[in-house]
């Protein structure tokens, strides 16, 4: 591979993590038309509803993404080596969130995940930057085929299930009173 295969590749990783999936991560939340005899012009861009902010360097393969949607914050971590994705949901540790009652909580979120081609798991930690501030992860790997960067059809899959994999991962937190927000934590941002 050339360089400037290369740097076309970095190119593509880096117009995924910071356009293609900060504008898609918009419609985590969107307004539905009232029912009707025949379909509306409404737009998902339209319909869109969620705030996004993102935290990214360029040239680095990740980016992170702080998802408002549904009343809540979500913050996600998007990881993108050329065919491998890894998105990183992190959960404040609270005294009735850990680990294990995150993953017994979201077991049906976890099948449909699986069902899509996720693999999934769970694991405590800490911030980087504040180590009290601690979080549970939910790690959710998948592997693209190897045209990934050079397929718009495998994009809008990926792009699309990642949107809807955050948008249940949301609404399922919520009906299980789990909260997701690291600023009403009192975590730094």
């Amino acid at each position: 591979m050339s360089t400037g295969e290369l740097e076309a590749a970095q190119q593509r990783i880096e117009g995924f993590l910071t356009g293609q999936m900060l504008e898609a991560l918009r419609s985590v939340d969107y307004v539905m038309p009232p029912l009707a005899p025949s379909p509306q012009s409404l737009a998902l861009a339209e319909a869109a509803r969620a705030g996004v902010e993102l935290s990214h360097v360029r040239g680095a393969s990740d980016a992170i993404y702080l998802v408002t949607a549904f009343g809540e914050e979500l913050l996600m971590q998007l990881q993108l080596n050329v065919w491998r994705l890894v998105v990183i949901y992190r959960v404040p540790a609270t005294q009735a969130v850990d680990a294990a009652s995150l993953a017994s909580r979201l077991e049906r979120w976890r099948i449909g995940a699986e069902h899509a081609g996720w693999r999934i798991g769970w694991r405590e930690a800490t911030s980087p930057e504040e180590a009290e501030e601690r979080f549970v992860e939910t790690y959710c790997y998948a592997t693209a085929a190897e045209d990934f960067l050079d397929s718009p059809r495998r994009q809008l899959y990926w792009r699309t299930d990642i949107v809807q994999m955050t948008r249940y991962f949301m609404l399922e937190a919520r009906r299980c009173g789990v909260p997701l927000s690291p600023r009403r934590a009192g975590y730094r941002l």
